[in-house]
């Protein structure tokens, strides 16, 4: 499975635990990342601070998960 893209949905058993969780986390991120991103208006800064992380980590997340910014820019 490529970093940053969950699995596409199978029957159960055909992924470990290890890789549901992993599946669970990458949702779970890249959600809270878009949720933040549309509250600060597509202001990468202030969604760092809003998910407690810095810019440079935020960054990174929103490539692995093909995230832009400006999906959440208000004109």
């Amino acid at each position: 499975v490529p970093a940053g893209h969950p699995p596409a949905p199978q029957a159960v058993g055909v992924y470990s635990l290890r890789e549901l969780v992993e599946q669970a986390v990458v949702e779970a991120e890249a959600q809270a990342i878009r949720r933040a991103l549309a509250s600060a208006k597509g202001n990468k800064s202030r969604a760092a601070r809003l998910l407690q992380t810095n810019y440079t980590t935020l960054h990174a997340k929103m490539k692995r998960f093909e995230i832009s910014a400006r999906e959440f820019l208000t004109s």
